[in-house]
């Protein structure tokens, strides 16, 4: 007789999830699907946490309805169950860690928050980021022309790894002021606070190894662009102190990093899952083709249909009840962003790619509220100029593998390859055709 295998529990499940289980999250939506049934408020005992899936309920939580906090990687049961895991010796690297992180935007609270969003504000303002189209073209460009060389040699093209890799970490380092040159180093550094979301003894390590590296190198930036007046406009912003407010050395190294990461990280997943998504459904693509006018719009559809960042931790500073289930002060509330994002209630169709669909802008992947993403911009931009350039250069593009390996953690998956036959290329646009896009 053969040996059955019982399928998993709902804790095992989300455990499988949350461990970053690749099978599991590789096509995490029809596991979303059964979480928002019912009240789509689920407790999660393995985690600890409370995880929080109806599109409501999730806005209403960023939207600072309920009595949370950002920081739960730093406190509440998240963390203890972290630090109960973690050998003792390693509870000073795990303090000193989450301490330095403690300085970021995303992790502060009220009046504190709104400080440090106010010094970052000044260089995400729209015509400030508008003023990148130019550059980002030209990084695109280049890119592709790389693609064209390497199959030219006898190679394959990968629009994961040669375009959406390489891509937001360019177009990050320029308007942080950090050479070209550096930008390997630098993405290896952001690779590893990345890896931090796992609070495992090694990932502990290598992030605090990062930070320090980090912390050493923007503090030879900055000292150079104090002594020779010249940096980038969104350095100089965040170096200028107006009416006293400015950052301290600490907490500019923290914003360094968290633009680097939130700016490289998740544009990376929306292209390259963005990609998959137009190629699975070649319908959508061929309406691309046709009309490019709808790219713009069409990137919040991709980022509706395939989050690229699914979830938040939050702390309950206080008792309160959600989809009629309790929560108490001090347990971890996770809202999954990628399951609001196909809640039915809210977008009809929801599993279907519809790049006209009206409201595709009303997805929670930019988070909602206070602390909604100051980079949604800049990601809506380089999203709009490399599917642009795809569709009208490679409009026969077609994937060589469209069930792709992921990797990463539960909250960012990431695809790793899209090895691509690009097809015929039509060549790059002419200046008077760009600027009628």
């Amino acid at each position: 007789m053969t040996p059955t295998t019982s399928a998993p529990t709902r804790d095992e499940e989300i455990g499988a999830f949350f461990a970053a289980d690749p099978a599991t999250i590789a096509w995490p939506y029809p596991m979303y699907e059964r979480w928002r049934a019912g009240s789509g408020v689920l407790r999660w005992e393995g985690g600890p946490a409370t995880v929080v899936t109806h599109y409501d309920d999730v806005k209403d939580v960023m939207a600072g309805r309920y009595p949370i906090i950002q920081n739960a990687y730093r406190f509440g049961e998240l963390a203890e169950g972290a630090i109960g895991r973690l050998p003792l010796d390693q509870h000073d690297v795990f303090f000193k860690v989450l301490d330095f992180e403690s300085l970021f935007m995303s992790r502060n609270e009220g009046s504190e928050h709104a400080r440090l969003r106010r010094i970052a504000a000044r260089a995400f303002t729209a015509k400030a980021i508008g003023t990148l189209r130019d550059s980002i073209q030209r990084h695109t460009d280049d890119l592709v022309d790389d693609m064209l060389a390497k199959v030219a040699a006898g190679g394959v093209a990968d629009v994961k790894q040669d375009l959406a890799n390489k891509l937001p970490v360019r177009v990050i380092v320029d308007m942080l002021g950090v050479p070209q040159s550096d930008r390997e180093l630098i993405w290896e550094w952001s690779e590893a606070v990345g890896r931090l979301f796992s609070l495992d003894e090694r990932s502990l390590r290598e992030a605090d190894e990062a930070i320090d590296a980090f912390r050493a190198y923007v503090g030879k930036t900055v000292q150079r662009f104090r002594e020779t007046g010249e940096a980038p406009d969104l350095a100089r912003a965040m170096l200028a102190k107006r009416d006293e407010e400015g950052l301290t050395e600490d907490e500019l190294v923290a914003m360094y990093l968290l633009i680097l990461f939130g700016g490289s990280e998740t544009t990376t997943n929306l292209l390259g899952n963005g990609f998959l998504a137009l190629q699975r459904h070649r319908d959508q693509w061929d309406l691309l083709v046709a009309d490019p006018s709808l790219v713009r719009g069409a990137v919040d559809e991709l980022i509706r249909y395939d989050s690229p960042h699914h979830y938040l931790p939050r702390v309950a500073t206080e008792d309160f009840e959600i989809g009629g289930v309790p929560v108490r002060a001090g347990q971890t509330v996770v809202v999954v962003m990628g399951a609001a994002n196909r809640d039915a209630s809210v977008f009809d169709e929801p599993d279907r790619l519809d790049v006209e669909r009206d409201n595709k802008h009303e997805h929670l992947s930019f988070a909602f509220g206070p602390h909604f993403c100051l980079g949604a911009a800049l990601a809506r931009i380089e999203g709009d100029i490399v599917f642009s350039t795809l569709v009208r250069r490679f409009p026969e593009a077609r994937l060589l593998d469209d069930d792709p390996t992921y990797g990463g953690s539960a909250m960012l998956r990431a695809i790793q390859s899209l090895p691509t036959d690009l097809g015929p290329d039509r060549g790059p646009l002419a200046p008077d055709e760009d600027d009628e896009a």
